[in-house]
């Protein structure tokens, strides 16, 4: 597991979730053979899955720290198509056919009915100015309970924030070094708003 993968696990753990990682689901495609139908399955990636008793949640997550951040050009709806594209790294929300594909192999195998089923993403950083057009972008997705969430990195410290208060030991180096650093007085500057 991505080391951003396990803060997203962690912060949906304190949410009451029960979380596994890098789950592929096949998806059987038809390919672009002209001269009669063909069909292809393939597996693909989602990063976190995470189930509680009335919600199962599908998520992608982009860390970016070391670069300029998750940006517009991933997505075919927003992205400036006379400069460079990353659509293939954001599948899930580009292909309606295989976000469909992934839905229904979701239902099949974990047993929520659809309207149970959210997509997320889960971002580290957005390049300057992107976080707001992606966002809306995204909400206009509408798959299994609804339209896309997103969650910034300011939700996800936050989350993980309210975890470490509690006294019940939880035995995760990202809860214990939350904990180790309020114990030793470190101040934790949240990222602007």
């Amino acid at each position: 597991m991505e080391a951003f993968e396990h803060i997203v696990k962690v912060f949906l753990e304190a949410e009451g979730y029960v979380v596994t990682s890098n789950v592929k689901f096949p998806v059987r495609r038809k390919t672009k053979k002209a001269r009669y139908d063909e069909y292809q399955t393939h597996g693909y990636e989602v990063d976190i899955v995470a189930a509680k008793h009335n919600s199962l949640i599908l998520g992608s997550v982009k860390s970016f720290f070391g670069s300029p951040g998750v940006n517009r050009q991933g997505f075919k709806g927003i992205a400036d198509l006379s400069k460079r594209t990353d659509f293939k790294r954001y599948t899930l929300f580009n292909e309606p056919e295989v976000r469909e594909g992934i839905l229904k192999e979701a239902v099949r195998q974990y047993g929520y009915p659809p309207d149970c089923v959210q997509f997320c993403l889960f971002v580290g950083k957005f390049v300057e100015g992107d976080k707001t057009v992606i966002t809306n972008y995204l909400n206009k997705i509408v798959v299994g309970a609804g339209p896309v969430k997103v969650f910034d990195l300011r939700t996800i410290v936050e989350g993980l924030l309210t975890a470490a208060q509690s006294k019940t030991y939880y035995n995760d180096p990202v809860v214990m070094t939350l904990k180790a650093l309020k114990e030793a007085r470190v101040e934790l500057e949240l990222p602007k708003p």
